[in-house]
């Protein structure tokens, strides 16, 4: 009897300590997730900023960022700003916030992963087709690669090799006097080891690069790495993503110091460099080009 009362008390004081601990961790998660919105918002801010190359340092942040910053949110299938309304229907953002503060906010990444939400990329089309396949077997496959999500730009492929993206993204307004100088946008895609995720800014004529920068990857240190340092972005500035309207940026080994269009790959890291071309290539020659050839009129 005594053995079956200190079982029974042992799995009490378990099931007690199990229930206690559940509700402490619940009450973190509750006290802190707001604390850690900010600092995700304190870090986007900071990381668009940086890539307008406009100087915080010894200034507030969020102040900054509300005088010289404006954000919308960008329907990639039309290329156009979702009005206020309907922004804050997709945002689900506090009332008390700004439309400039819901745009912002808007995590794409986590949109990208729900199915009702997201857009499937078709995957590069292969040069050529399987010499096994008979020619029914052939149509077949023609007609799976052409039935594609009515929200994917013409030519969409995924050369970024990020499988699904949102149906929109947050856009960036940089004001000067009232007047858009530049806007900066999100961009990512896959490098050697993670997903590269970075801001790419462009002048206000559409393909002037302004400048870049990259808040999140886990790519080699002393390689890979590399993409996020000053001194390797610095060389993208007055690069321009196209010629009379056809995108021929490209990030390359040996690239032409005297060319526009290039930027040299990262020594000692070229699937990263590779990775690097192909997201700026799948953003900017397809899902964001309407929008860019429309900004001076926008």
């Amino acid at each position: 009897m005594a053995n079956k009362d200190s079982t029974l008390r042992t799995f009490t004081v378990i099931g007690l300590l199990c229930f206690v601990c559940s509700i402490l961790v619940c009450g973190t998660v509750v006290v802190l997730k707001p604390l850690q919105e900010k600092e995700m918002n304190a870090d986007r801010e900071k990381s668009v900023l940086e890539a307008a190359g406009i100087d915080y340092s010894g200034s507030n942040v969020s102040e900054v960022f509300a005088q010289k910053i404006e954000a919308k949110l960008l329907d990639l299938k039309t290329s156009a700003y979702v009005d206020s309304k309907t922004m804050r229907e997709i945002v689900q953002c506090d009332e008390k916030k700004s439309d400039s503060d819901c745009a912002g906010s808007y995590n794409f990444v986590s949109e990208s992963k729900l199915p009702e939400k997201n857009v499937v990329i078709p995957k590069k089309a292969s040069a050529s087709k399987d010499e096994n396949l008979k020619s029914g077997e052939e149509d077949s496959a023609d007609k799976v690669r052409a039935s594609k999500d009515e929200n994917l730009k013409p030519g969409e492929e995924d050369i970024a090799d990020i499988k699904v993206r949102a149906r929109y993204m947050p856009v960036y307004l940089v004001k000067d006097n009232d007047q858009v100088s530049e806007v900066v946008l999100p961009f990512y895609g896959q490098g050697l080891w993670s997903i590269m995720y970075g801001y790419l800014a462009v002048d206000a004529d559409g393909s002037t690069i302004k400048g870049v920068k990259y808040y999140s990857q886990g790519e080699t240190a002393g390689l890979g790495a590399e993409v996020t340092n000053p001194a390797y972005t610095g060389k993208w500035i007055a690069k321009k993503l196209y010629e009379n309207g056809e995108y021929k940026f490209k990030v390359t080994k040996g690239a032409d110091k005297t060319s526009p269009y290039q930027v040299d790959a990262i020594s000692g890291a070229t699937l990263t460099s590779d990775g690097v071309n192909n997201s700026v290539k799948y953003w900017f020659e397809k899902v964001y080009a309407d929008y860019l050839r429309g900004l001076n009129h926008k």
